[in-house]
């Protein structure tokens, strides 16, 4: 366990109740410490076996006759606001209690995994329902679901935010990970300057470049004033703003064409490692030159904030066809779903990961709706370590379209994006997911079954051999699946011109 918790374990202590009474780990037959203080020195910088912690607290329910897990969930709420202290500037002002909690994976990486590989903090997924309501996945070997509790009740008396937690799942109950609801009460004022909408796509219709989950639909009033130029580009507009950054739509004067530039937060720029990866991974998928993936035309840095231009698409994403047409004919989702495959196979070829594949990264462009596969802002190299659900506070795989593999530390490769290419394929021959669920949480519970619904069953129009493969595409175990996007397109082409003969 990283040593930040002990140090702040040690403070605890001294504020029990206990008057204390605290065995220290290395105590023998159950003797205590009469001394508030601790006699070990545990350092911030160091990792601690798990167990002295333990010990720690035991202790604490044994000399206040309170059971653990309520002495855990009162240190939780003891250490929310020294942590939030020494995150420092990660933690934007403006940010809610519901802001924060969005964010706290990505302040878990730059503050912790990346200085201290050693340490294995827990994985936190989020999703924004509206701006009083988050649901909340936490797993951890250590299922330290009551800390969990506790950091959120302590943050939110710092922020002076009354909120509600709900418990759906919990680990110690058998459950692969907890989940909880949040919500906080509507009467808050939102002083810290609340984002007005948190999720989604940018603007509809005549422009279609978006972001992932974390995307604003529109764009609270207090924005700060637009630049004039990035990168010698003539700023017009702020089109939303995102986990990671703001996407401005600006003018190329040199070339007469309008782009889109997406340029980091602040808040995310100040992490040496952040930015560094933001610019290393753009310049990544700038090598990518492929017609069904997006163009990134130039990639900087101003003001000490990094930036990557892309195409201002004209087009509507591939989730908003289907709102409007619902099931696609069986011809056009080959067709689709093939120049997917062929865009992943670029991708692939120069050893990225997208894993972010579902319909609303994927761009119908012009009349003859051509593909643009978008938001490569969460590729990875397939060689690179993955930290599971998250990274840099960014969703990483929206639920209806994540591989199993990405709910656990399973190794990610190009298989969980061919895994996500399977579900928008089922979605377009079928009208509807093959997981679902009453919430983002059944729905990944179902995936983590590995029990889709048989498409035959539900679109018994869909040729066999297109079925099949689609069956193949999101096979549980990534061992089943196809390994290769290329000929994954080739199958889809062949199917295709079998089909309209």
């Amino acid at each position: 366990m990283h040593g930040l918790i002990f140090f702040f374990l040690q403070k605890f202590i001294g504020t029990s109740p206990s008057g204390g009474a605290v065995r220290q780990p290395d105590d023998r037959a159950g003797q205590t410490s009469q001394s508030p203080k601790t006699t070990e020195r545990y350092l911030p910088s160091s990792v601690y076996p798990d167990e002295a912690a333990v010990a720690m607290l035991g202790s604490i329910a044994d000399a206040t006759g309170e059971s653990l897990p309520v002495v855990v969930e009162r240190f939780g709420e003891f250490l929310a606001p020294h942590l939030l202290k020494v995150a420092g500037a990660a933690v934007d002002p403006a940010w809610t209690l519901l802001d924060l909690i969005e964010q706290t994976e990505g302040i878990i990486h730059a503050l912790v995994r990346t200085k201290n590989p050693g340490a294995k903090p827990p994985v936190l997924e989020t999703i924004r329902h509206d701006p009083h309501e988050l649901h909340l996945i936490y797993a951890s070997a250590r299922r330290l679901c009551r800390l969990a509790q506790g950091l959120i009740r302590g943050m939110a008396r710092h922020y002076g935010e009354t909120v509600e937690i709900e418990e759906t799942s919990c680990m110690l109950r058998g459950d692969p990970f907890c989940t909880f609801v949040v919500r906080t009460t509507s009467e808050d004022t939102g002083e810290h300057g609340v984002r007005e909408a948190e999720t989604v796509m940018l603007e509809r219709g005549g422009m279609a470049h978006g972001e992932s989950d974390n995307v604003v639909i529109r764009v609270a009033e207090e924005e700060p004033l637009a630049p004039r130029t990035i990168g010698g580009h003539r700023v017009v507009r702020l089109l939303g703003r995102g986990g990671m950054g703001r996407v401005w739509l600006a003018h190329d004067d040199r070339l007469d064409r309008d782009v889109a530039i997406k340029v980091m937060l602040p808040a995310k720029a100040i992490e040496p490692t952040s930015r560094e990866r933001f610019l290393r991974e753009s310049r990544a998928v700038a090598r990518i030159d492929h017609p069904h993936v997006v163009t990134i035309h130039h990639v900087g840095e101003e003001g000490g904030l990094p930036y990557l231009v892309m195409p201002f698409l004209e087009g509507r994403s591939l989730a908003d066809h289907l709102r409007h047409e619902e099931r696609l004919p069986i011809a056009e989702a080959l067709r689709i779903a093939q120049e997917i495959a062929a865009g992943l196979g670029a991708a692939h070829a120069h050893n990225l990961v997208h894993r972010d594949i579902k319909t609303d990264n994927v761009i119908l462009v012009g009349p003859a709706r051509r593909v643009r596969i978008i938001d490569f802002g969460l590729v990875r190299e397939a060689s690179a370590p993955s930290h599971s659900l998250t990274l840099d506070g960014l969703v990483v795989g929206t639920p209806s379209y994540m591989a199993p593999e990405r709910a656990t530390d399973g190794d990610v490769d190009g298989r969980a994006d061919l895994f996500g290419l399977g579900v928008i394929l089922y979605e377009m021959l079928a009208g509807r997911l093959p997981y679902e669920g009453r919430s983002f949480v059944a729905v990944l519970a179902a995936i983590a079954r590995g029990t889709p619904t048989p498409l035959a069953d539900v679109a018994p129009e869909v040729p066999p051999a297109v079925a099949d493969l689609v069956m193949h595409l999101i096979a549980h175990d990534p061992a089943d699946r196809p390994a290769d996007a290329d000929v994954v397109a080739t199958s889809l082409e062949a199917l295709r011109r079998t089909l309209i003969g």
